[in-house]
């Protein structure tokens, strides 16, 4: 048991002078903060109750690539993972664009095809 003793008091000894003990300061992650995605649409409201109708999006930063969500209040008219900058064959109604940049930032519209 002695043996135990000195083997534990010398591993406390190490680790509280080590050069590589852990700290316990921990560092603050570094995130960019997201730039206000800068996007104007332009729309194209149904005809004939026709499914025809468009949102057309143009980015200010135009060689940036971006993700585009848009949801209904009727589902089958909910599109995921758009990458074109023109949205075809939407019905009338209030849409909810979101569009996300590769960094991960995110712009909400609401748009409504009449």
């Amino acid at each position: 048991m002695v043996g135990f003793k000195y083997l534990t008091c010398s591993l406390f000894v190490f680790a509280a002078w080590s050069p590589f003990r852990i700290d316990n300061s921990v560092a603050e992650p570094s995130v960019k903060p997201c730039d206000e995605i800068q996007v104007t649409y332009k729309v194209k409201n149904t005809s004939g109750s026709l499914p025809n109708g468009e949102i057309e999006l143009k980015f200010k930063d135009d060689k940036q690539t971006y993700t585009s969500y848009l949801f209904c209040g009727d589902s089958k008219n909910n599109r995921l993972d758009i990458t074109e900058t023109k949205i075809t064959e939407l019905n009338a109604g209030d849409y909810n664009l979101y569009v996300r940049s590769k960094e991960g930032c995110t712009r909400h519209l609401t748009i409504r095809i009449k």
